[in-house]
């Protein structure tokens, strides 16, 4: 059946949104393994394909339209906790120099080293932070993002208009808004998306 768009009304230009993705997902010579079994669907992306990033590129429609991938990535909160340990470890070393010379100020032993590390820890605790935080928005968007994978497979993109859209609900956004439109988490879309849901 053609599915029509809803603001220019014509359907020559209209694709199926994961379409879309595979024309604008190339591979060049890697490593590439499609993962087996999933806990939830998604589309595969460079860390799943055990391809590195470079091996795996894609065009920027594409990457707008993706089914979006979870915002947790544990490289990162390793990485801040590797970026804390070696930041102790050069805070203890300074502080036993400092403590070592002649009448040492207990202020300056424990203060000064920050001079030196400071910025291992800043950035440390930014990417562990971070990483929680990631982890709780996606355990915000666990229960929906079945239901968004499904919506998502729905959905059609229309080049003339440069507008995705799900067919029979009559509402258009631009392909950067994907991941807005498929969790309701913008203003003025989650009655929508409830509505759907139902």
């Amino acid at each position: 059946m053609d599915v029509s768009c809803p603001v220019c009304t014509q359907t020559d230009q209209v694709i199926a949104v994961p379409g879309v993705v595979a024309a604008g997902t190339t591979y060049t010579i890697g490593r590439v393994r499609l993962p087996g079994a999933r806990e939830v669907a998604d589309l595969p992306m460079a860390a799943t394909l055990g391809a590195s990033r470079h091996v795996m590129s894609r065009t920027q429609l594409a990457v707008w339209l993706s089914f979006p991938s979870r915002h947790y990535t544990p490289w990162t909160r390793n990485q801040g906790y590797v970026l804390l340990l070696v930041a102790a470890l050069v805070h203890l070393v300074v502080s036993l120099v400092i403590a070592m010379g002649q009448d040492p100020n207990w202020g300056e032993v424990l203060l000064a080293p920050f001079c030196l590390t400071g910025l291992f820890w800043l950035v440390g605790l930014i990417n562990v932070l971070g990483a929680h935080g990631a982890r709780r928005r996606d355990a915000a968007e666990a229960p929906a993002r079945e239901q968004a994978l499904a919506v998502w497979e729905r959905l059609r993109y229309c080049s003339r208009d440069n507008v995705a859209f799900e067919p029979g609900v009559g509402v258009a956004f631009h392909p950067s808004e994907t991941r807005e439109y498929l969790f309701g988490f913008r203003p003025g879309t989650a009655g929508h998306r409830a509505g759907v849901a139902s």
